[in-house]
């Protein structure tokens, strides 16, 4: 097991090989930065793309205005967390800020890892993010969100194993709720 600091004054990262972690990611000061369905697809494309470079699986996404959350299994290398978060957020900062004639401006605030350590945990987790258009009143359906992987989870996952997410309870998630900012 690894720690690392990305900033002095943020709570440490833990890092343990072969685990499956939750990662929730904010705009700066909640700013709904990623307004256009070209933003949106732009951060899913790029999470894809820098999770298998980086040989992270992913298991569940859910990307939204102002936030995200994904779920993933680690790879070996204890720096790939922290490279994967950097990476995702420089091209997609890059992205939005090209989209809107502002370059140079900060995007992305901070993110929150959790290391998830039982089947109880990781199936909240999952429903949690598999949810979280529908939470945000994005849409009713969570099918019809194009920027999460609902509509994959439906499609290549057992009866049983969905049905087994999809009743989990998520209001008593010991998470960081809506992104809020660590006190210091």
């Amino acid at each position: 097991m690894d720690i690392y600091r990305p900033h002095k004054n943020t709570p440490p990262h833990w890092f343990v090989s072969n685990a499956i972690y939750m990662v929730t990611g904010s705009t700066l000061h909640k700013k709904p930065l990623l307004n256009a369905d070209m933003k949106r697809a732009n951060f899913c494309e790029t999470l894809m793309e820098r999770a298998h470079i980086l040989g992270w699986t992913l298991h569940a996404w859910a990307v939204m205005t102002d936030h995200y959350h994904f779920i993933a299994l680690s790879s070996e290398n204890a720096l790939s967390l922290k490279m994967l978060i950097q990476g995702i957020h420089s091209i997609n900062a890059k992205f939005v800020n090209r989209m809107d004639n502002l370059l140079g401006r900060r995007v992305w605030y901070n993110y929150w890892d959790t290391c998830l350590r039982n089947e109880a945990s990781y199936c909240a987790r999952m429903n949690y993010v598999l949810l979280n258009p529908v939470k945000h009143g994005l849409v009713e359906n969570p099918q019809e969100y194009p920027f999460s992987s609902y509509k994959y989870f439906v499609e290549s996952t057992e009866p049983e194993f969905q049905k087994l997410v999809l009743s989990q309870p998520i209001d008593d998630l010991h998470m960081i709720e809506e992104h809020q900012e660590i006190p210091k």
